[in-house]
């Protein structure tokens, strides 16, 4: 018994000492150290876990572990906010905040709490005489029913701008029956329809299926009759993705429809008019007839009576579709003729989802009915659901993938051509992705409307198989998707917090000035009231505890790269053109970066729904980012700015760019600011904003990056350079000592 018990105490004493010693040297002890905020100021924990106004959150770490608290005061339209107090478990330690920073060591009783109180801009705070020169927009305040801005017309899908010399305004025709106009493309007008709304529709958006002929027979050709009752089965019966074009004296108003969301029994019509305000007044239109129509149904079954015997039985039927979808259609008048291009997918069953171009009746806007064959030797009909239909000249297909989802981005729609006489070029404008998620638009070019259409690396759209790509994130050139400006955000709860989701449906226009916009819709998020309004500061007053996604027009300007591509500006227009005389002084400073970059994962295939920005430093020596950063990266001189025709080259994380600066007015910061536009050599789209704030922990973060890299001597001397400005440093005094410190270290690195 006793070696029982001895035995017994000595295993005891060794699972206790292998436990002791597992629970004090092995297993991470992890601590929930308590953060709070008090004021107008964000604060983070290593670059995350951020805490705002009157806010608390706790982050979990290991005891011991060495913690940097980044303090980044917040600016409001009215007024700037530093630092007041920071305190660390009890004990004032805001004299030792060096560079609005401040490192402590991890225990389980930390707590921080952290001060902000109201004051002055910064010394310095602007740093480019641009910005500031730039105009507020003139935005009109409307009543409550009406909408703020082109970055805010609520509800307004697949945007077509068309310019009235008649009546001298912008209208935007959109999807489910929806007009709206403009004097400035800021402005807009509240909605109304530009076709008539029968009385017992679900929706004020519901196209009557009486109001013209062509539609009338149409209908009753697929299953509706004139005195259907509107349901909710029959929502999709509204006029989608509308265009419009002026000829000779005559508007065209294009637009299709579609008998189900998921299949592609669809068609295209178009009616005219004289007078385009009083059509949109009247809602009276002249019925020019069914442009194409394309059919399919499903794999299924029905019951069906025998002719002979009467007997019914059950008939199982294979699903057919046409090789085409009659929807968003997109009309260009040339030299040569009028083209139409149309085309696109809802991504389910077999729809293939490709844009098609065939050619038009310079006459009455139909299918050109004098020529039977297209220039590629196509037949082209109306007819559909047999041999005899052709959908005309292939221009573009969507991704083929594995797995063909709605989810996956790999779907083509929404798509614009226009041609620009200076470049010489036509231009297919398209979008991939889903309009609840991913959508992104892309550009390529031709010569002839019919194409090919290549994009930047010169890989046909059409084809994917001989360019060797498979998916569609290697096709087209970027110019706009998804993305969060994490940043540039006024700390305040906005819609900056969240970012944009969703930018597709493009349409171009050209001014009679000669500037080019690109429309477009976005998802933006606000809280849904009884009465919706927008804008940022009505985002927060909402305060977004609810928010519901719906799309908005923007439109942005764009500019044409010196080998004739277009690239779009990050803000969206003000109302005045973007000034490009920035200086390349101008450019060196903190820079809130997106990078489009392929918008999927290679093998999961799925397209990224917003793309969040990196802070990069550009100095006239050096660029640093987060990556280099994080990686503890040396100083590379790759980056250094060289300019030549017009743009500028910097090389941001080994990946080179040609970027196009301007200054516009920020939206987000209510001031103006400088951003820049452009593209790798890859045709990788970049965007960047000026980050003008105060002092962000990034910022600050790259100081001390710089700063590692030096001796102790020089160490030592901004040590005390730190101590006179580490209560409220401007960005300019960032900027300043960390260029001052990028020459020391390249002049080490070159003896």
């Amino acid at each position: 018994m006793k070696k029982f018990l001895a035995f017994f105490t000595a295993t005891l004493l060794l699972f206790a000492g292998v436990f002791l010693i597992y629970w004090k040297y092995v297993r991470p002890s992890e601590y929930m150290v308590f953060v709070e905020s008090f004021g107008h100021g964000v604060v983070t924990v290593d670059s995350k876990n951020t805490v705002g106004t009157d806010e608390k959150y706790r982050v979990a770490c290991e005891n011991g572990q060495e913690l940097t608290l980044n303090i980044n005061p917040e600016r409001t339209d009215s007024a700037y906010y530093n630092l007041k107090k920071l305190i660390v478990n009890g004990i004032d330690v805001t004299d030792d905040v060096n560079m609005l920073q401040y490192k402590v060591t991890a225990n389980k009783k930390l707590n921080v709490l952290a001060f902000f109180k109201k004051g002055k801009r910064p010394e310095g705070y602007k740093t480019e005489e641009a910005a500031s020169n730039v105009d507020k927009p003139s935005i009109d305040r409307y009543a409550d029913n009406k909408y703020i801005g082109s970055y805010a017309a609520y509800d307004i899908k697949d945007p077509c701008i068309f310019y009235d010399e008649k009546s001298e305004y912008y209208y935007c025709f959109g999807s489910d029956n929806v007009v709206i106009k403009s004097k400035d493309l800021l402005n807009w007008s509240s909605r109304t329809t530009y076709f008539p709304t029968p009385e017992d529709a679900v929706s004020n958006t519901v196209m009557s299926f009486s109001a013209f002929d062509s539609v009338k027979s149409w209908g009753k050709e697929h299953g509706y009759g004139e005195d259907e009752t509107y349901s909710d089965e029959n929502q999709d019966r509204t006029p989608l993705s509308p265009e419009i074009i002026y000829r000779k004296g005559t508007y065209y108003l294009y637009f299709s429809l579609s008998k189900t969301a998921d299949a592609n029994e669809s068609a295209i019509f178009c009616v005219t008019t004289d007078d385009l305000a009083k059509a949109i007044e009247t809602k009276e239109w002249k019925d020019a007839g069914l442009v194409i129509s394309t059919c399919g149904r499903h794999a299924g079954s029905e019951i069906v009576e025998d002719e002979t015997s009467g007997e019914k039985r059950k008939h199982s039927f294979k699903a057919s579709y046409d090789n085409a979808n009659a929807v968003h259609p997109a009309v260009i008048s040339t030299e040569n003729g009028l083209f139409m291009i149309y085309g696109g997918s809802y991504g389910r069953e077999k729809i293939s989802g490709e844009l098609y171009i065939v050619e038009l009746s310079t006459k009455n806007g139909l299918l050109k009915a004098a020529s039977p064959v297209n220039s590629k030797g196509d037949v082209v009909s109306t007819l559909h659901g047999s041999s005899r239909f052709q959908a005309g000249t292939l221009i573009a297909e969507p991704g083929r993938i594995p797995a063909l989802s709605k989810n996956d981005g790999s779907l083509l729609s929404g798509a614009d051509i226009v041609y620009n006489k200076e470049t010489g070029y036509y231009y297919l404008f398209l979008t991939y992705g889903v309009q609840e998620s991913n959508y992104n638009i892309r550009v390529a070019r031709a010569k002839s409307p019919e194409g090919p259409y290549t994009d930047f690396s010169g890989a046909d759209m059409a084809d994917f198989g001989k360019s060797g790509r498979n998916n569609q994130y290697t096709k087209g050139l970027m110019l706009a998707a998804g993305y969060n400006f994490l940043s540039s955000s006024n700390g305040g709860v906005s819609y900056t917090d969240i970012g944009r989701a969703s930018i597709g449906s493009p349409c171009i226009i050209k001014t009679s000035g000669g500037k080019w916009f690109m429309g477009s819709q976005s998802q933006l998020y606000y809280k849904l009231d009884s009465v919706i309004t927008t804008g940022a500061a009505q985002a927060q007053a909402n305060a977004l505890t609810d928010v519901y996604p719906f799309p908005s027009l923007e439109v942005r300007e764009l500019k044409w790269t010196t080998d004739g591509w277009p690239v779009a500006c990050p803000e969206t227009y003000s109302g005045t053109a973007a000034s490009t005389k920035i200086k390349q002084s101008a450019l060196y400073g903190n820079w809130d970066t997106i990078v489009f970059d392929s918008m999927g994962d290679s093998e999961s295939y799925k397209a990224v729904e917003r793309n969040t920005s990196q802070t990069v430093t550009i100095l006239e020596k050096a660029v640093i980012t987060e990556k280099d950063i994080a990686k503890g990266r040396k100083l590379s001189t790759e980056g250094t700015l060289t300019k030549a025709d017009g743009c500028y080259t910097v090389v941001i994380d080994s990946v080179k760019y040609n970027i196009y600066p301007m200054a516009v007015w920020d939206f987000e910061l209510d001031e103006g600011t400088v951003v820049f536009t452009g593209y790798s050599d890859d045709g990788t789209a970049i965007w960047g904003k000026k980050n003008f704030s105060d002092a962000l922990g990034i910022n600050t973060t790259t100081f001390y990056h710089v700063l590692s890299m030096c001796d102790e001597a020089v160490q030592s001397e901004y040590a005390e350079k730190m101590q006179k400005i580490s209560g409220n440093p401007s960005q300019t005094d960032i900027d300043a000592m960390t260029g001052e410190l990028v020459e020391t270290v390249l002049s080490q690195m070159t003896k």
